[in-house]
């Protein structure tokens, strides 16, 4: 008997230091091994072992991990819409149509000629006042069309456009704004090629056949209108394909508004016509077609071989103005 216990207790002696052992070595036997698979699902993509079957209820599957994604960019983000040229105001502006959609009108270019304007200027905080002078030569190799002004308190500016003509009419080849003497920017057609160069943005857009530059369409519509009126009545509106020098290109369209009485700035003495026929006045409006595009008004006089009596732009809603009203001295 006391045998057999020593050897129960040598035997349980034995049991411990292997249990003991056993811990140093690896720790305890896994008795979760639910919990371990779990654990396996959330840190490795591994097939996970069945657990061991359960009387309780069994689980509800877990769901599949999503990871949490950054929102997808707009389209704009993605691919940005080609940059288009900003005309007055800064505003974009719409891309010309096919040169083939651009209208080609019957032209009697004016005689050469010198006018003289009393000019009205607003902006931001104040109103200026002075003089332009538009100077139209043309010759048989060509044209030249010269607008300067002088405003008090302000350095001269001056805009001269140069070029030839086709059978779309004038047909500017160069087009150069400066001031106090000096280049500030400039244009520059390629009629063989169709294309029209900036000084002041890139690209070449494409240009359709009697595009004109920013001031060249004074002396376009000025032909188109004379052409007219050896023709009969004019029609309800013209369009003109203009390229500005800060790189927009844009559709002109001008509508022939019924007669009325000259605006007061042409009236009187100082500001008659030179053969007082004031209500022949062809009156011309370019409407703005989104906020800050260029206005345009016009009195294109007969006298004059329809170059204009008067002249006014802004670029509503904004204070800008610019007016030149024929005068005689």
């Amino acid at each position: 008997m006391r045998t057999r216990r020593l050897l129960g207790l040598a035997l349980a002696v034995l049991a411990l230091h292997a249990l003991a052992w056993r811990i140093a070595a690896g720790g305890l036997p896994s008795l979760a091994p639910a919990a371990a698979g779990v654990h396996r699902v959330a840190l490795v993509s591994v097939p996970q072992r069945a657990a061991p079957e359960s009387r309780a209820a069994p689980a509800a599957p877990a769901k599949p991990v999503q990871m949490a994604l950054p929102a997808p960019a707009t389209g704009r983000a993605i691919a940005p819409a080609p940059r288009t040229p900003a005309g007055a105001g800064g505003r974009a502006r719409r891309a010309p149509e096919a040169a083939h959609e651009w209208p080609v009108y019957p032209t009697r270019p004016p005689p050469s000629a010198t006018l003289r304007y009393a000019l009205a200027q607003t902006g931001v905080a104040s109103a200026a006042a002075g003089s332009a002078e538009l100077e139209w030569r043309r010759e048989a190799e060509g044209f030249s069309l010269r607008l300067a002004t002088a405003v008090d308190g302000r350095p001269p500016r001056e805009w001269q456009s140069t070029g030839a003509f086709d059978a779309a009419g004038v047909a500017p080849l160069r087009l150069v704004e400066r001031e106090r003497g000096r280049d500030r920017r400039g244009l520059t057609f390629d009629r063989d090629a169709g294309r029209v160069h900036f000084s002041a943005a890139a690209g070449t857009p494409a240009v359709a056949r009697g595009a004109q530059d920013r001031w060249s369409w004074i002396a376009q519509l000025a032909a188109i209108a004379e052409a007219q009126a050896a023709r009969g009545p004019p029609p309800d509106h013209w369009d003109l394909q203009v390229a500005g020098l800060r790189g927009d290109l844009e559709r002109w369209t001008f509508r022939v508004l019924a007669p009325a009485d000259p605006p007061p700035e042409l009236r009187g003495n100082d500001l008659s016509m030179p053969t007082n026929r004031a209500s022949a006045l062809l009156h011309v409006l370019r409407a703005p077609s989104q906020p800050y595009d260029l206005r345009i008004e016009a009195w294109l006089a007969p006298s004059l071989h329809h170059l204009p009596a008067g002249l006014r732009m802004s670029t509503p809603p904004g204070p800008w103005s610019l007016s030149l009203w024929q005068r005689h001295s």
